[in-house]
């Protein structure tokens, strides 16, 4: 490689680890640069490659998504014992542990204030009356 090759890699290998602000909606599936004052946006500091990975897991939810629309419609079959749904929420836990980690300290307080976390884990569906 000549040396305008090198100075070109090294830069964007610098930019890619650069972290900046961004804005996530989870229930959009959006992650932006500009705040837009929404409810359910959570900011996080984060590199270019941890934000493609995020969007990664934004897209596997929303093929999994579609899935559990389709049991949905099923008027019989219970949401406790389908598999898609085991799924979903399990890549639900993988974008807000992800968002956990490249959060922002005022996002990883309301991560934990709501519970996230532990909600996704166990669906209460063992509790009297759910059977």
């Amino acid at each position: 490689m000549d040396n305008q090759t090198d100075k070109y890699y090294d830069s964007q290998e610098r930019h890619s680890s650069v972290k900046e602000t961004y804005f996530v909606s989870v229930s959009a599936g959006t992650i932006t640069k500009e705040e837009n004052h929404t409810t359910d946006q959570l900011s996080v500091y984060a590199t270019d490659k941890e934000i493609d990975q995020l969007m990664a897991l934004f897209a596997k939810r929303a093929a999994t998504d579609d899935l559990t629309h389709l049991r949905g419609i099923i008027p019989y079959k219970s949401a406790d014992h389908d598999p898609a749904t085991d799924k979903y929420n399990e890549q639900m836990l993988d974008i807000y542990r992800t968002i956990f980690r490249i959060g922002t300290e005022e996002t990883r307080k309301h991560l934990i204030h709501m519970d996230i976390l532990n909600v996704l884990k166990d669906p209460d569906t063992h509790l009297p009356g759910y059977h």
